[in-house]
């Protein structure tokens, strides 16, 4: 652990040295409303509604699946760390999302140095990361803490590890799979391009891989995929064509079965 704080310093010195003077807010965290959203009382006296950055958790209430797989668990781990504490919000390019949610790193003083709560939920699996571009000063950070729970199995890396599922098979589950983390194996027959989304199809398509548009900068090549089996892990939603999982970052897939290896099988 002392590890990842003195990276997570390291890293912040490094960043905000070559980006100038970061705007940084500094308030209390009057009221955890899920794993990734607190209201923030600042200096000012304002309250502000905060949107962690780079992060996404299950919902705790979403309007249509209710109370999403580790959804409580994230919300919990959220309220143990910043509930009551003094935290600073750092803003990046973009500094509102449409709903009016200030966006920010949470940071947190420690005896260890700076801790960015951000980060914290996604090593300890409880969040995916999510990109929003531009706002991406931190992704590096955010996708080594990934990785260390990937490797670890924790979280939802260690609850999706043995729930595979077929297209087919997550389709005809998709009453009870919605809103739980599950590895979907599959194996891309065509991708369609749908407005702001780019959809990984495999057979009559009911259920299929999303990529959103904004997100294509972190992948080489989607074309890379098509006709490859592979492996990804992702949360099960109720999408218009039917079952979906979406592909926030390369992290996700597990293995991905190259052209000289299935020529061997």
């Amino acid at each position: 652990m002392k590890k990842y704080l003195t990276l997570a310093v390291l890293l912040f010195a490094l960043i905000s040295a070559q980006c100038g003077h970061a705007e940084l807010l500094y308030g209390t965290v009057k009221e955890v409303v899920d794993g990734d959203t607190v209201k923030v009382e600042l200096a000012s006296g304002a309250v502000e509604t905060v949107r962690y950055l780079l992060i996404d958790t299950p919902e705790l209430h979403h309007p249509k699946r209710g109370e999403e797989e580790l959804g409580k668990e994230a919300y919990l781990a959220n309220r143990a760390l910043v509930q009551g504490r003094r935290v600073a919000l750092e803003l990046d390019q973009v500094t509102k999302d449409r709903y009016g949610r200030l966006l920010a790193y949470v940071w947190l003083e420690t005896p260890s140095g700076r801790e960015l709560v951000n980060a914290v939920l996604v090593e300890r699996g409880l969040a995916l990361p999510y990109v929003f571009p531009p706002n991406e000063r931190y992704l590096p950070l955010i996708r080594e803490a990934a990785s260390r729970a990937q490797r670890r199995e924790k979280g939802l890396w260690g609850r999706a590890k043995w729930r595979f599922f077929t297209p087919e098979q997550m389709w005809a589950e998709l009453p009870y799979l919605a809103g739980f983390f599950v590895t979907l194996r599959v194996k891309p027959e065509e991708i369609v391009h749908s407005g702001s989304r780019y959809l990984l199809v495999q057979g009559k398509g009911r259920s299929v891989v999303v990529v959103y548009k904004d997100n294509l900068h972190l992948f080489p090549s989607l074309d890379e995929l098509k006709g490859r089996p592979f492996r990804i892990v992702g949360k099960v939603t109720a999408g218009y064509r039917g079952a979906e999982v979406v592909l926030n970052d390369p992290l996700q897939i597990m293995a991905v079965q190259r052209p000289a290896e299935l020529a061997q099988m």
